[in-house]
C-alpha cells in the first residue's frame, strides 16, 4: 500500500471540497473572507500589519479568467495574501544555533528546511504554520508551536478570524507551493510570489470539520506505516532466520540413504583435504553440523 500516494489523495479531495460533506446552514467562505479582510484593514492602519506588496482582488464569485479547478459554491477563491499574512522572519548567525536543546538553548529555530537548531532567544510566539523558502526543500509546510525563532528564510503565516489553523497547514501542504521556487542553484521563493498563489476558500466550520476528518485519516495511515515497518522488520529477520537453520544443517531433514558430502567434495577436488579430519578445521570450526556435512 503506497500511503505516500493516499495522503496526497486525502488531500487533494480536501481542497477540492470532496472529503467532507457541505452544510448549508454554514456562514458562506465569502462573509469570512470579508471579516478577514476588514480585520487586515485595521490593523494595517494601526500599523501591526504592512500591506502584500502584491494583492490579487476577490469576490464571492470566482472571477479569476483561469481558475485551477471548480469548488462548491460555498467556498470562495482567493490568494493567501488575502487571507493570511506572510511574513519572513530575522537572520540570526550559525554560531548562535545550537544542534542541542538546552535550559539556555530552548527556542527551535525555523529556516528554510524547518528546524535549523535551538536558539537562547525568540521573536514569535503562538501557533503558525512556517513556509520554508529557501533551499532544495523550499515549499515545506512545517507546525511551531509556542515561543520559537524564524530566520529570514522561514516565512511565518498569521492567520485572521479563527480561521483554523490544522486546515491552514494542510492546504499550504495540498498547495505544493515548491512548484512557484526560482529554478537556480540555490532554489528560493519570494514572499510577493506565495502572496498571490490562488487558494480555495471553505466555510469556517468546514474548515474544522476538513481538519478533523484529515487527522482521523491521516492517523490510520500512520497505524499502517508503523505495520508496514513492523512487518518489514519481522521477513527480514526470518530471512535471517531462515538462512541461519539452512548453513546449521537444522531447514530439512537429514536422509541417512544420501551420499555422504565427504565423497562429494572428493570429486569436486581430488587433492582435497578431508576436512573433517583436518586438525585445523576441527579447532576453528563456527558450530556444529549433521554428520553426513562435512
Amino acid at each position: 500500500m503506497n500511503t505516500k500516494a493516499l495522503r496526497q489523495k486525502i488531500l487533494d479531495l480536501a481542497i477540492h471540497g470532496k472529503l467532507v460533506p457541505q452544510d448549508p446552514n454554514d456562514e458562506p467562505a465569502s462573509v469570512l473572507l470579508e471579516r478577514i479582510r476588514a480585520e487586515k484593514e485595521r490593523l494595517i492602519k494601526e500599523g501591526k500589519i504592512k500591506r502584500p506588496k502584491k494583492t490579487k482582488a476577490t469576490s464571492d464569485k470566482p472571477h479569476y479568467e483561469n481558475v485551477p479547478f471548480e469548488v462548491p459554491s460555498s467556498w470562495v477563491w482567493t490568494t493567501l495574501g488575502e487571507i493570511f499574512t506572510l511574513q519572513a522572519g530575522k537572520n540570526i548567525t550559525a554560531k548562535d544555533i545550537y544542534t542541542e536543546k538546552s535550559e539556555e538553548y530552548k527556542y527551535p529555530c525555523f529556516g528554510g528546511n524547518g528546524i535549523r537548531g535551538y536558539v537562547a532567544i525568540s521573536n514569535k510566539i503562538g501557533e503558525y504554520p512556517i513556509i520554508g523558502r529557501q533551499g532544495a526543500l523550499c515549499g515545506n509546510i512545517n507546525l511551531a508551536h509556542g515561543s520559537f525563532y524564524a530566520t529570514e528564510h522561514a516565512v511565518v503565516v498569521e492567520r485572521y478570524c479563527d480561521t483554523d489553523l490544522m486546515w491552514g497547514y494542510y492546504t499550504l501542504i495540498a498547495l505544493n507551493l515548491n512548484q512557484y521556487a526560482t529554478a537556480t542553484a540555490q532554489p528560493g521563493l519570494a514572499v510577493n510570489v506565495i502572496n498571490d498563489v490562488a487558494i480555495p476558500l471553505p466555510p469556517l466550520h468546514e474548515q474544522q470539520r476538513i481538519s478533523k476528518s484529515i487527522k482521523i485519516l491521516f492517523s490510520f495511515l500512520d497505524a499502517i506505516e508503523c505495520e508496514k515497518l513492523y512487518l518489514k522488520t519481522a521477513i527480514s529477520q526470518t530471512k535471517t532466520k531462515v538462512l541461519d537453520l539452512a548453513i546449521h544443517g537444522r531447514l530439512v531433514p537429514q536422509d541417512p540413504t544420501d551420499e555422504p558430502a565427504t565423497e562429494l567434495l572428493k570429486r569436486i577436488n581430488p587433492k582435497a583435504e578431508i576436512t573433517c579430519d583436518n586438525g585445523h578445521y576441527q579447532k576453528n570450526k563456527q558450530f556444529e553440523i549433521p554428520s553426513t556435512w562435512v
